[in-house]
């Protein structure tokens, strides 16, 4: 690489996450989005395409639920859908935190959790990246769970930008 290529590499600006949050993943009764086009979220959690996934499977139970009648379920998907893709991009966005305060605790949170959590299994519950990476558990109850992080996350985030 060049003098100039690196040059132009660091005066490139800096690009924004986008994510994307609908009231509604259907137009009446034959338009029904899913995955990143209904709740595309920050890269952070790697979980874009497990909730990608995770709609397909709930659409398929859905046209089992109705019989295979696709307006009924399609127009069920937004209901069934809305709360955890929502608490996705809450976890995505504000469970890791920016500030290094908050990052150093962050990782003695995640260490202590897991700890109590192999010790007393039914007192503690598993730390936050092991409910997201390796349970089934609802992004929606997870985000319950942690609520007072996330928006301990949330204030030190708009503090500090």
């Amino acid at each position: 690489m060049n003098a100039s290529a690196a040059e132009a590499f660091l005066q490139h600006p800096l690009s924004r996450v986008l994510t994307i949050r609908c009231n509604r993943y259907h137009h009446g009764d034959r338009v029904l989005i899913l995955g990143d086009a209904a709740h595309a979220v920050s890269p952070s959690l790697g979980q874009g395409c497990n909730a990608a996934l995770e709609d397909v499977a709930i659409f398929d139970k859905l046209l089992n639920e109705y019989d295979d009648n696709w307006a009924e379920a399609i127009a069920s998907f937004t209901t069934r859908r809305k709360v955890d893709a929502h608490a996705l991009l809450e976890l995505s966005d504000y469970s890791s935190p920016s500030s290094p305060q908050l990052a150093i605790e962050f990782v003695l949170r995640e260490r202590l959790a897991k700890t109590l959590h192999q010790l007393f299994p039914t007192f503690f519950a598993p730390s936050l990246i092991d409910m997201v990476f390796e349970s089934t558990v609802p992004y929606a109850e997870i985000l319950r769970s942690y609520k007072g992080w996330i928006a301990k996350v949330k204030s030190n985030q708009y503090s500090i930008e």
